[in-house]
């Protein structure tokens, strides 16, 4: 038996004149290494009525439904000088697991640069060893200050399904310098192209009292301050960040296995 497992996320508009409300809103937000606006939002579905029945799922496939892409404007404002920041981009990481991800992993995936324990641990931000190994560096994700990070660091082995996304800016910079100059401000849009798509996870059975759903957003903004810091917004550029809202299926082949299997499938899940 198939069974759809489904999710909806808000729409997103980020500006300066909602700024302070959305810092208050999200659950979690920050600044990367790189200098961008990072911030998420969590889902679950309820699986008892599966665990009641000794129920599991395999996944199979998922979808990520949005009827229009991500859409960006800003000046390139970085610590407080115009044209001095990246190209505008957006990324959207939609994240399906059987433990709930912690912030602190959640800050370690994109590169916080605004948590002490987390600003030189990072997947999304740089390249990163994914084995469990010792005496590798600050830079990898499972070595901090030389010694291996605990286990809120590591859940993201309960990742079952995920598809991350970036798009960047389709246009010359001196054609977004024109754009910026004589567009109107009430019809100012930066043209993206979507540059990268992937579809990840370990597909493991799902043998949780949960499914959990977090989706991790990144993208450039004007900003009045470096990178280490919580970030702060330009008032005068106009920029914006519209994400749009979602419907999410998480496909799964519901089976009912053997108590040793499914024990094993449970302990696995809860990362027990």
């Amino acid at each position: 038996m198939m069974r759809n497992s489904m999710i909806k996320t808000s729409g997103w508009l980020v500006n300066n004149t909602v700024f302070a409300t959305f810092k208050q809103t999200t659950p979690l937000y920050g600044s990367t290494t790189d200098g961008r606006l990072y911030w998420i939002e969590r889902n679950d579905v309820d699986l008892a009525g599966l665990q009641i029945k000794n129920q599991v799922q395999k996944p199979r496939s998922m979808i990520v439904q949005e009827s229009y892409a991500p859409r960006i404007y800003g000046e390139r404002w970085y610590n407080n000088n115009t044209k001095t920041g990246q190209l505008p981009n957006v990324e959207i990481h939609d994240i399906f697991s059987t433990v709930k991800l912690s912030n602190n992993t959640v800050d370690l995936m994109v590169g916080s640069a605004t948590n002490a324990a987390t600003d030189n641990n990072n997947y999304f931000g740089l390249p990163v060893s994914m084995e469990p190994t010792v005496g590798i560096g600050t830079t990898d994700q499972t070595n901090f200050g030389g010694t291996l990070l605990d286990s809120d660091f590591r859940d993201t082995e309960q990742i079952v399904a995920c598809t991350s996304r970036r798009w960047e800016m389709d246009m010359a910079t001196r054609d977004l310098d024109d754009m910026q100059v004589n567009t109107n401000a009430q019809v100012r849009n930066i043209p993206m192209r979507l540059s990268f798509r992937n579809d990840w996870g370990s597909g493991d059975a799902i043998a949780s009292d949960y499914l959990y759903h977090v989706r991790i957003m990144i993208a450039t903004f004007d900003r009045t301050n470096a990178y280490n810091v919580l970030p702060e917004s330009v008032t005068t550029s106009g920029w914006f960040i519209a994400i749009p809202p979602s419907i999410q299926y998480l496909t799964s082949e519901v089976v009912e296995p053997s108590f040793i299997e499914h024990m094993t499938m449970t302990r696995r899940s809860r990362a027990i």
